[in-house]
């Protein structure tokens, strides 16, 4: 089992919800069909199940956090007024993850986490350290990095109970 501490995962949680806004919007731009358009319905759903098991651990943590937008996000963080929508409790039960469907779901998400740590990494590499720009990918690495973590050890825990 891995330890991450409330702090990481909530930063890692806004991070994804602020990639899967901009992931959205720019999917609004491409045709359905298209290689662009795929790609980007694979990392927002890879993202969204990324979320989920964020938010799972955060509630397992004790903490009482649902950002479904990054809008939202901001909201929950100036307020500190978060909620719990129990739609996520799904990814908790043993039960469920033993599921075939959903297993193959959790190792379909990996990949596109490895790309956009990837194409983070490279883009990050054309920037010096210390600029905003850096730092904005240094962010978003941690938070995949994170989630990454997490479905590998999630998928890790499910194959151990089989």
């Amino acid at each position: 089992m891995i330890h991450l501490s409330k702090e990481e995962l909530t930063e890692t949680l806004f991070v994804i919800a602020s990639i899967v806004g901009r992931c959205e919007n720019a999917q609004t731009k491409f045709r359905e069909g298209t290689s662009q358009h795929t790609l980007l319905k694979n990392r927002i759903r890879a993202l969204y199940l990324s979320k989920e098991l964020v938010e799972t651990e955060l509630l397992r943590m004790g903490e009482r956090l649902s950002a479904v937008s990054c809008e939202e996000t901001r909201k929950c963080e100036e307020t500190g007024k978060y909620e719990v929508t129990g739609k996520y409790e799904a990814l908790d039960n043993c039960e469920i993850l033993g599921e075939g469907f959903l297993m193959e779901e959790l190792k379909s998400t990996v990949p596109p986490i490895v790309s956009i740590i990837s194409k983070c990494e490279k883009a990050q590499s054309k920037y010096e350290k210390g600029t905003a720009q850096f730092r904005r990918y240094e962010k978003i690495i941690h938070a995949m990095k994170v989630s990454k973590t997490l479905l590998e050890d999630r998928l890790e825990t499910s194959a151990e109970r089989k």
